[in-house]
């Protein structure tokens, strides 16, 4: 009889510890999800930020601009890898558009090394500046869709002969 109870009580812990082990395991793969939720949850964050300040720092370089070409030439310095057209070229057009390409860091970077891409269209028409722009995930592993769009509006004001900014 003795014999008997062991065998009852050996199978009672041993399911009592299957269920305890079941339990932990859930409890675990839910603590895990909401690691990986926070954790791309922090990573879009970064990413909005960044994109957040760089626009905002083209719209204010743009703001700055008393012409498309002025605001070219700016963006040029700002940027001297992107693809804005030659002050020359510039005297006659009014638009202008470039690309230019940031790394998972948000450094300036080369086209095959780009996480991020900042999508900048500038147009004028009359007195009025325009710059449209846009930052985009460029790879698999940052998305690839639409983090961030601005579009900067900014009037010149029309200045005599002898006034000069």
């Amino acid at each position: 009889m003795v014999r008997k109870s062991r065998a009852r009580s050996s199978s009672l812990f041993l399911m009592e510890l299957i269920l305890a082990i079941f339990f932990f395991s859930a409890a675990s793969a839910v603590c895990v999800q909401f690691f990986v939720k926070s954790h791309l949850l922090s990573r879009d964050s970064n990413a909005l930020n960044h994109a957040v300040n760089i626009c905002a720092g083209v719209a204010e370089t743009v703001s700055a601009a008393e012409s498309i070409q002025d605001a070219a030439g700016l963006l040029k310095e700002l940027f001297p890898d992107s693809a804005f057209p030659d002050g020359d070229s510039m005297d006659t057009r009014t638009d202008a558009e470039t690309a230019v390409y940031y790394d998972s860091d948000f450094a300036v970077c080369k086209q095959a090394d780009a996480s991020y891409i900042l999508f900048l269209q500038l147009s004028q028409s009359g007195q009025l500046l325009n710059a449209s722009m846009s930052i985009t995930g460029a790879g698999t592993d940052s998305g690839a869709g639409v983090i961030y769009t601005l579009t900067a509006r900014h009037h010149i004001p029309r200045r005599t002969d002898y006034e000069e900014r």
